[in-house]
């Protein structure tokens, strides 16, 4: 019986999806309009946000989204490369996506069941498997996927906190829609809907790979933990639980993969500093030269480095930029993106960035290092360092 079982469930799984790898809902983006469609992909693997392989839609047991008028099946979705991808219209406030997975039985030799829950730290389970003289039998396992992934709406103010009724899930309390860098995310952990005190939890964001979590803490009594968010962007919360199986026959034990992601919002001074760039942007590709040298700091003090050399001085950057760029074609059209800013204190920032000049004559970009100060007036660029890079 149990073969007839394993080849079956071995069907409903596309190649390269790795069974013992997390698995997280990842949108194409958090922030929405209501009636807004947004691409939501099931990505299964050890780095965030890829994915080795494609759930088969065959093996999805639930896929929901709920919002304050109520909850509805996700359908049309579909495999496509190494994700299940789906279609999601955003609502006015938050909308809570939902995908589970049927479970799926495993067996794993007695030493890679033992390091896999030794590394997950299930020491009730070990301990278990000592007890009961089978700490060198294979690991018979069922188990299933669950994710969810938290969408915010323009209206601001709604707190999520409800339960979805899973058989291992976390909920994200408090207003997740504000959350913004520096803050603390509140979790609680649920188990059959009931609270799971000692679970371990882990967090963290793109390029974690490995189950090398920045963040790995433990529920309470009332299964709360506190998660310290250091970084903008998107971000995951996982946890598992394994409990001995309430049929011997079928398997030894039943467990639950569960992760949730959401969007951290940049804190008020990064929000500042990248509004500041942004009217610098904006002043370049109207000619207004004058406004976008008031993004920096006006100071004989100021250091600008770059092909030609280190210039210093406001009005000695001021004039060489008016040298290099006499005329509205020579200034094109200016581009940035890729902007990472990182706050060295309260009034003190790098950011790190790429900017592209688009124009006749011959296009150009390359990298750029700013040191940014906060002063009376606002934030100011007090040191550039720009540099061309040859298009590849």
């Amino acid at each position: 019986m149990r073969a007839r079982m394993l080849g079956t469930i071995a069907a409903l799984l596309l190649p390269g999806c790795a069974a013992a790898h997390d698995t997280w809902l990842v949108a194409g983006k958090y922030r929405a309009k209501a009636g807004e469609s947004v691409e939501v992909r099931m990505a299964t693997s050890e780095a965030f946000p890829t994915s080795d392989g494609a759930v088969n839609p065959e093996r999805i047991a639930r896929f929901s989204v709920k919002t304050r008028d109520g909850q509805r099946d996700v359908t049309g979705y579909r495999a496509d490369g190494m994700f299940l991808v789906a279609e999601v219209a955003a609502s006015a406030g938050h909308s809570v996506i939902t995908a589970e997975t049927k479970p799926r039985f495993l067996e794993m030799k007695p030493s890679d069941f033992n390091d896999y829950i030794g590394h997950e730290e299930l020491r009730d389970v070990t301990s278990a498997r000592e007890k009961s003289g089978k700490s060198q039998a294979p690991g018979r396992e069922l188990y299933r996927k669950i994710a969810k992934a938290i969408l915010c709406g323009e209206q601001a103010g709604e707190v999520s906190g409800q339960a979805e009724g899973l058989w291992l899930e976390i909920v994200l309390e408090g207003d997740i829609c504000a959350l913004r860098v520096g803050e603390w995310l509140a979790v609680r952990v649920l188990h059959r809907g009931k609270t799971l005190a000692g679970a371990h939890v882990a967090a963290g964001y793109a390029g974690v790979t490995g189950h090398q979590y920045p963040v790995w803490v433990q529920t309470d009594g009332q299964g709360r933990a506190k998660i310290h968010l250091d970084q903008a962007g998107v971000w995951f919360v996982r946890t598992l639980h394994m409990v001995a199986h309430a049929d011997p026959a079928e398997a030894d034990w039943e467990s639950a993969f569960s992760t949730v992601t959401f969007e951290v919002a940049e804190g008020k001074e990064a929000a500042e500093i990248r509004r500041v760039l942004e009217e610098q942007d904006a002043a370049w590709n109207r000619g207004d030269m004058e406004t976008y040298m008031q993004g920096y700091w006006k100071s004989g003090k100021l250091v600008f480095a770059g092909a030609g050399g280190v210039q210093r001085g406001w009005q000695g950057v001021r004039e060489r930029y008016k040298k290099s760029y006499p005329d509205r074609a020579a200034m094109g059209s200016l581009t940035f993106d890729g902007l990472e800013i990182s706050m060295l204190a309260p009034d003190a920032a790098m950011v790190l960035g790429n900017w592209k000049l688009e124009r006749e004559k011959e296009p150009v970009g390359g990298v750029f290092t700013l040191v940014m100060r906060k002063f009376a007036e606002g934030w100011r660029i007090v040191a550039d360092h720009t540099s061309a890079v040859a298009p590849r």
